[in-house]
């Protein structure tokens, strides 16, 4: 072998040299001598460097030898790894390879390796390998490999879940890691690091794929959208590897990222520099030091993260090709890239002779003179030359790397505490939504809040009750969890924002829903529903469709429901007749559905009161009559509609408005029929004003509604309205008699129940019954326009003011706040600036009503009976 040998001027000098450097390979030829001959064979073709997966294939064959089992194949792949790595190692020390053909042979040795130790497990534990996947991260990933790289691998198993899949596949990943990692006196293919999975070590070994999808959605943070930019498939199910591709592609380059991605990465380089580098370790580091391997990788894969949703071709995974491809598309200057291309070939060739000479983990360069200029002699350069040319590029990587990643001061918090009555709690909740929720996570969720405090602030400023809401929103972010992900989507999105702020403050019995299921939050907002009005018919079809238990499945899916009422209520994406309407189909699909459930054909429920006139508000109990003779099949009704559950119940059922207000609660047909006509006082007419069928059985609910019309039209004939006008007065004074009158805005007067004792009369002597208040105002619009205006407005008036109060707790409620205080916050709610504003408002409907009311009064005992 005359001829040149790399850089040196024969083959033997180059081995003798590269010998002398790399105490490892002369120990594995001591222990091999045959291994001189193999090694002078290989490296003299043409071919040297296309020796892959077929012939590493062939080779391993050999060693293993007939009838091999798993321990025999396994040392045989180990004994192949050392043979291998010393022709890398001599080819690479000589100069006949480049620093790139040396990580991309060591890159492709570590797959064949993978590949072959799972076909062993499962050969050994006879089963097929089913869909599991292998991904390869870190440098592996990118088919960048070191001498003494530990591989990052990564198991994904498939959906398809029998019951023994999750053991089975646990228990393979564990034998392969076993494989790669064990050494039986051979020595360890690899050392395997699975932190950089779902959840790191507290996650599940070998998670699902939906898993995997949940994880980076919910809870991926920068620094494993940095590691997935790298991950690929090597070994195992080749639909899963492609599957995983896809949902790498998503969560490494998505649209929303802002340049806090910088100063994120800047942050963690900090963390690296102050926990790991310490003394003079810091300069010594070709790897994590100022101007090392970290900073080029770092700043290729900012960038990838940055632009690779606009720029496809930056999404690629080796560090030189990312750097290339953000020259092609002008992110970075092509004069900076190669600058930064040399310096990291120089930084690796640098890093491959520090660990060749004993093949282990490190990057940190020799303190003796001597010893360095064994490494500068091993890269072809003088002692001088080679410190001079090492300062160079890591000068020139650490200047650019510091333009892009400054860390930033962390500003204050600007949320004015001057907004709060209680400062000092205040305080402590601005603290607990900053509370980290990992030590991974807190950095990002520093920056989203850091991000989101502007927008908080503006809407907290809005609030009525800034503290209570503020509070609430301390306690949401803590059931939710993943806050880093929260902060993000809030403020990327401040109309959600608002609306949640205007939850908070609208109600405690809504926001502990959100307490108790955060991602309903997610699912009505984000849902085209919000902004479209359901009726019973579309309850019920959701309804049916639900899987589980029925009692408690509806029950989930009715507390969902309210909220989305309440949220287009407080969006005003519907009017106030509207809302009520909406409130009572859900009721009425609840009904239909516990009749349906329990197979109840022979039943008919009929609603009274605001159940009747399809006017139903937050807290309100469903006034009904049951038709029917089967007591136990109603009894199983009413358990199913207001039995409590852990999910609460769907509605309190009153039947208190039956004949005689107690018994049974279910009546035949012929009772009712006789009460009403021959025994039922005239108020129990006037609440047949309002009676509907609702559900259950249609033959038997029209024929009852049928013959309370010819009854009630009968009865109406001869209306006392002296008896009726008296009822309303002792109301008045008998009802929660000891609180102001001004305070009772349903039964003191001007209240709601002047409008409903004056609507009814007037309904009566005209002889039309209508159960619905909005549609009887426009009956009498047609005669008494000015009264029909008062009575309508006036109801709007108080029935929008008790749906505010009612909704805090979901209770009914139907006097003022003892405090002026109260009455401020809810004239604040009601759109009022001023309490003088609101309090001027409410008297006069107030009055109005009365008046109205008295001139009705008047006009019916003028009517002659």
């Amino acid at each position: 072998m005359d001829e040149g040998f790399g850089r040196f001027s024969n083959f033997e000098a180059a081995l003798s040299a590269f010998l002398r450097f790399s105490s490892v390979s002369r120990s594995r030829l001591a222990s091999h001598p045959d291994w001189l001959e193999w090694l002078a064979g290989v490296a003299a073709t043409a071919a040297t460097g296309n020796r892959g997966p077929g012939r590493w294939g062939m080779d391993w064959r050999e060693l293993c030898g007939e009838g091999a089992d798993a321990s025999r194949k396994l040392d045989a792949l180990r004994a192949l790894k050392q043979r291998e790595q010393l022709r890398i190692g001599f080819l690479d020390f000589a100069g006949c390879h480049s620093w790139e053909e040396t990580v991309l042979a060591l890159s492709r040795y570590a797959d064949f390796s993978i590949g072959c130790v799972l076909q062993i497990v499962a050969e050994d534990l006879r089963v097929e390998q089913g869909p599991l996947a292998v991904l390869a991260l870190g440098k592996l990933g990118g088919q960048e490999l070191n001498y003494s790289s530990d591989i990052d691998i990564v198991f994904v198993a498939g959906d398809e879940e029998t019951p023994f899949a999750e053991p089975l596949r646990t228990t393979i990943a564990q034998h392969v890691v076993s494989g790669l990692s064990g050494s039986s006196g051979v020595g360890a293919l690899f050392r395997v690091d699975l932190r950089l999975r779902p959840d790191g070590n507290a996650g599940a070994l070998v998670p699902s794929f939906s898993e995997c999808e949940r994880y980076y959605a919910a809870s991926g943070e920068t620094w494993e959208r940095m590691a997935l930019i790298k991950a690929r498939f090597v070994a195992g199910e080749p639909d899963l590897g492609y599957e995983f591709e896809i949902l790498r592609q998503q969560f490494c380059f998505p649209r929303h990222l802002t340049e806090e991605v910088f100063e994120e990465i800047a942050e963690m380089k900090a963390r690296i520099d102050a926990e790991i580098l310490l003394g003079d370790q810091r300069l010594r580091d070709v790897k994590l030091g100022p101007g090392g391997i970290r900073e080029i990788e770092f700043l290729a894969q900012a960038l990838q993260l940055f632009y690779g949703a606009r720029q496809p071709i930056v999404q690629v995974r080796s560090t030189c090709a990312a750097l290339g491809a953000l020259a092609t598309v002008g992110i970075l200057p092509q004069g900076r890239v190669e600058g930064l291309k040399d310096a990291y070939g120089f930084l690796r060739n640098l890093e491959h002779r520090l660990q060749m000479v004993e093949e282990i983990q490190t990057h940190s360069l020799p303190t003796g003179e001597e010893a360095r200029a064994q490494i500068a002699e091993s890269l072809g350069l003088s002692p001088p030359d080679f410190e001079s040319t090492l300062q160079a590029h890591r000068s020139l990587v650490h200047e650019l790397f510091q333009q892009y990643f400054i860390t930033k001061v962390e500003s204050a918090i600007s949320i004015p505490i001057r907004l709060f009555a209680l400062p000092e709690e205040a305080t402590r909740n601005l603290e607990a939504l900053q509370a980290r929720d990992s030590l991974l996570s807190a950095p990002r969720a520093a920056r989203a809040f850091r991000r989101l405090a502007p927008f908080l602030g503006k809407a907290l400023a809005t609030a009525v009750d800034p503290d209570t809401v503020l509070r609430r929103l301390a306690s949401f972010v803590s059931k939710y969890g993943a806050r880093s992900f929260l902060f993000e989507t809030l403020a990327a999105n401040p109309k959600a924002l608002e609306l949640l702020i205007q939850l908070f403050d609208a109600s405690s019995f809504f926001s502990e829903i959100l307490f108790a299921q955060p991602e309903l939050f997610e699912e009505i907002t984000q849902s085209r529903s919000l902004g479209e009005q359901k009726r019973k018919a579309d309850y019920l079809a959701e309804m049916s469709g639900l899987s589980g238990e029925a009692a408690l499945a509806t029950r989930i899916y009715r507390r969902g429901e309210l909220l989305r009422i309440l949220l287009r209520d407080i969006l005003m994406l519907a009017d106030l007749p509207a809302i009520q309407q909406e409130y009572t189909a859900l009721a009425e699909a609840c009904v239909e559905l516990a009749c349906r459930s329990l197979d109840v054909d022979d039943l008919a429920y009929v609603a009274l009161g605001r159940f009747g006139g399809g006017e139903l508000a937050y807290g309100s109990d469903l006034d009904c009559l049951c038709i029917g003779s089967r007591e136990q099949a109603a009894l199983a009704v009413h358990r199913f509609l207001g039995e409590t559950l852990p999910a609460g119940i769907l509605f309190p059922m009153d039947y208190r408005l039956r004949p005689h207000g107690e018994g049974p609660l279910a009546l035949p047909f012929e009772a009712y029929e006789s009460y009403y006509r021959d025994e039922a006082q005239f108020w129990e007419i006037q609440v047949l004003t309002r009676a509907r069928f609702v559900a259950g059985n249609v033959r038997m609910g029209e024929r009852w509604i049928a013959m309370v019309e010819r009854i009630w039209r009968d009865r109406s004939a001869s209306c006392p309205v002296a008896e009726v006008v008296s009822m309303r007065e002792r109301i008045e004074q008998e009802r929660r008699g000891e609180i102001p009158s001004f305070r009772r805005f349903k039964t003191g007067a001007g209240g709601i129940l002047d409008i409903e004792f004056g609507m009814t009369l007037w309904l009566m002597g005209e002889g039309k019954r209508q159960p619905n208040f909005w549609k009887a105002f426009v009956a009498l619009r047609s005669v008494e326009p000015k009264l029909a205006q008062v009575f309508e407005e006036g109801y709007r008036f108080l029935r929008r003011m008790e749906a505010v109060l009612r909704r805090e707790r979901n209770q009914q409620q139907e006097v003022l706040p003892e405090e002026p205080s109260g009455w401020e916050q809810l004239g604040r709610r009601l759109g009022y600036a001023t309490l003088e504003g609101f309090i001027e408002a409410y008297e006069g409907q107030r009055k109005a009503i009365r008046e109205g009311y008295s001139e009705l009064c008047e006009r019916a005992q003028r009517v002659p009976r």
